[in-house]
Order: structure tokens, then C-alpha cells, then sequence
């Protein structure tokens, strides 16, 4: 079984044990071949995974997620998109114009977006350029190294590092190694509650020719070891710029940045919510049926509400008076 095939076996298996029926499709894009991942109907919502992590990583999320079409992107470099390569000087242009490609591609004018880590930073950036295009945006975690004070910690440090990185990366992991890298960049109740098709989906695809080069070029791009490169973080100036509907769910346990650190960058978003929440950097992981809670409510706000069916009523009981 070749590796590709293997990933679909495995992303088959978790969406049965979620219940969920996707849809594939690529998208052919100036930057390259984007795999893209569709469920359900309603507004859409498209969103945007970690580093390292794919499509597949909001699996749990999903069934508490209803009466919405989203849109699972395979970022590039991982999953089943086309590899890339990052550069230093360049990130942020590439992963705005990426995403500008990305809403042009689903014919879709404005979008509501959900962004874990990266995929978070990702929407940051744009929305601090292109304010209007996103319609409503939630942040889970903390948005990788986009806000003041976030710090890169083991093992995604050994990410960054030109020679070491894709070989860190290559080296396959069995499903217990995975587990515990996963309880590192997550959490361990995180890592404890993901059930085997998903540690499979998630640790599959960086075998592909290709990915571990990108993600290492990707960490590369953003980080020193252990401290974001400065055009990496937001400015207060582009903070202020960032005028979408914003909520941040994040995790009381996030490893690379507490709420607590982050309230004040938060605070120069003029309409941005923080929510703290139980759990590490993927409070979804934990309780989905809360984060999805939190999305729907913020979604709701913001203009779009899920399209759900609605309730049958039973038909009033009538009394007839006989004399």
C-alpha cells in the first residue's frame, strides 16, 4: 500500500467513527495542487490546520458542528496538497496571496474561518490585510507565534533547524511515539483522547515525498529555535487593522502562550472576544461539544447562524365546546 493510500484508509476509518461522510476535491492553484476536504450544508466555514497537522485534525469537532459546509484545507506542504517551500523573506505574502487563491478557488466572496495554530496566524495575517474578506474568524489556540510572547518549544523547535528538521520529520513514528509527540504539541489528555484512525491520519502524511521538507521549511521561515523571527509576530499597528469579528478559544494549558499572556495583544483587536477554556493547544481535542458551542455562538453573532432543520411541532390540541 503505497503512502497516499494509506493516508485515505486511515482518514475513511476516522470518518466513520465520526460518523461523517466528506467529500474530495483538489483545488489547482498559482502555488499548487490544494486538497480540500467538504462536509455538511449551511454557511460555509473554511479551516485552516496546524503545523504538521492535516485536514483530518477537526474530525472530533465536526459532529457538533452542524448546519454548517465546511471546508477542511490541506495547507501546503501537508496532507495531500502539493509540497512547498517557505521562505523567511516571503512567508507572509505567500500565505496572503495563498489565501486569497484559497476563497477565489471555492468561489467564495467572504468566508467565515476557523484557524488552529498556524492556520490561526495564517487568518490573522490576512485579516490584518484584508480585514473585509473574512466575514467572521475564530482562533483556537494560540495563533502559533503571530501574537507577543509566544515561545517554540519542543519538539516543534527541532523543526526549525535546516538539517535536522526533515529528518526529525521523516523518521516514521509508530502510533504510541506519535501519541506521545502529539502530547507535547497538544496535550496529554488531547494525545489520550484521540482515537487510533486519527493518531494514523495525523502521522501518515509526512511520509509523503515532499512534506517533511516543507514543514521543516515552513518552521524554518517563521522561527529561530526557540523565538519567532520578528516579521512574524503582529505589530500593535496591525492589530488595530484587524476589524473581523474575532473569537479566541484557547486552551488554559496552551503550552506556547497562556490567555493570560495574551489578553493584552488580544485587546488591540477592536472586536475580539477571548474565551479561556479547559485544556491545552487543541481544546477541541478535549471537549469538542464546548468549542463547537463557542463557535456556533460566535458564528451566530457575526451574521451566520447554522442552517439547521427546523423542530416539528405537534399541532395545537382544539377544544370544542358541546352544550
Amino acid at each position: 500500500m503505497d503512502v497516499d493510500q494509506a493516508i485515505r484508509t486511515a482518514e475513511s476509518k476516522l470518518f466513520r467513527f465520526y460518523g461523517l461522510t466528506m467529500e474530495e476535491s483538489f483545488l489547482d492553484l498559482p502555488r499548487g495542487r490544494i486538497r480540500v476536504l467538504s462536509t455538511g450544508a449551511g454557511p460555509a466555514v473554511v479551516l485552516l490546520h496546524g503545523v504538521s497537522l492535516t485536514g483530518a485534525a477537526w474530525a472530533p469537532l465536526l459532529p457538533a458542528l452542524a448546519g454548517y459546509r465546511v471546508h477542511l484545507v490541506d495547507l501546503p506542504g501537508h496532507g495531500l496538497s502539493s509540497p512547498a517551500t517557505y521562505r523567511p523573506d516571503d512567508i507572509r505574502e505567500s500565505a496572503i496571496a495563498f489565501v486569497d487563491d484559497l476563497l477565489d478557488a471555492l468561489d467564495l466572496p467572504t468566508a467565515s474561518v476557523i484557524g488552529h495554530s498556524l492556520g490561526g496566524m495564517f487568518a490573522l495575517w490576512y485579516a490584518s490585510e484584508r480585514t473585509e474578506r473574512i466575514a467572521s474568524l475564530v482562533a483556537i489556540g494560540s495563533p502559533a507565534v503571530a501574537l507577543p510572547g509566544a515561545i517554540v518549544r519542543m519538539p516543534l523547535s527541532l523543526m526549525t533547524l535546516r538539517a535536522l528538521g526533515p529528518l526529525f520529520l521523516r523518521t516514521p513514528s509508530p502510533r504510541p511515539v506519535f501519541r506521545y509527540l502529539l502530547a507535547q504539541g497538544l496535550s496529554p489528555a488531547a494525545a489520550t483522547l484521540a482515537p487510533p484512525a486519527l493518531l494514523d491520519a495525523l502521522r501518515l502524511p509526512i511520509r509523503r515525498p515532499g512534506n517533511a521538507q516543507s514543514v521543516a521549511s515552513l518552521m524554518h521561515a517563521l522561527n529561530h529555535f526557540r523565538r519567532p523571527r520578528t516579521s512574524s509576530v503582529l505589530t500593535t499597528t496591525e492589530l488595530h487593522r484587524i476589524t473581523t469579528p474575532t473569537m479566541f478559544i484557547w486552551g488554559e494549558d496552551d503550552p506556547f502562550l497562556s490567555p493570560t499572556m495574551a489578553r493584552p495583544s488580544i485587546a488591540e483587536l477592536p472586536r475580539a472576544a477571548l474565551h479561556p477554556v479547559p485544556g491545552g493547544h487543541g481544546p477541541w481535542f478535549e471537549d469538542p461539544d464546548g468549542c463547537a458551542d463557542l463557535i456556533t455562538q460566535h458564528l451566530s453573532t457575526t451574521g451566520f447562524p447554522p442552517d439547521l432543520p427546523s423542530p416539528t411541532r405537534a399541532p395545537t390540541p382544539t377544544c370544542r365546546t358541546t352544550r
